[in-house]
């Protein structure tokens, strides 16, 4: 009985492995991506300062306008983070109900 049958896995556990792990590789690489920008970002601003370019050309609406796009990516950041300790929680609760169902099944 080692074949694989269809009903071997009515809950879908795989697939939702597979999803999770999928939604986690894709949080990091945001992570990641946001990462870079804000270290590419900081490290223009740096140059900025250090050359006194502050006082005679920076445009200080277009800095800002990136400013708030970071922060806007942060929150929307800090959202997938509390979204993905919901799901964290969720996918707990769900393999200690399988664990329990398996263990019932097993007096079967």
């Amino acid at each position: 009985m080692n074949e694989e049958h269809p009903d071997d896995d009515p809950f879908e556990l795989k697939e939702l492995a597979v999803n999770y792990d999928y939604l986690i590789y894709k949080i990091n690489d945001t992570i990641a991506t946001l990462s870079e920008k804000t270290f590419q970002s900081i490290n223009n601003k740096n140059k900025l300062i250090n050359e006194s370019y502050l006082n005679d050309q920076l445009q200080l609406n277009e800095e800002l306008q990136d400013i708030d796009k970071l922060i806007t990516q942060s929150k929307d950041l800090e959202m997938t983070f509390m979204k993905l300790d919901q799901l964290n929680l969720f996918v707990e609760d769900f393999k200690s109900r399988i664990s329990y169902l398996e263990d019932e099944f097993d007096k079967l």
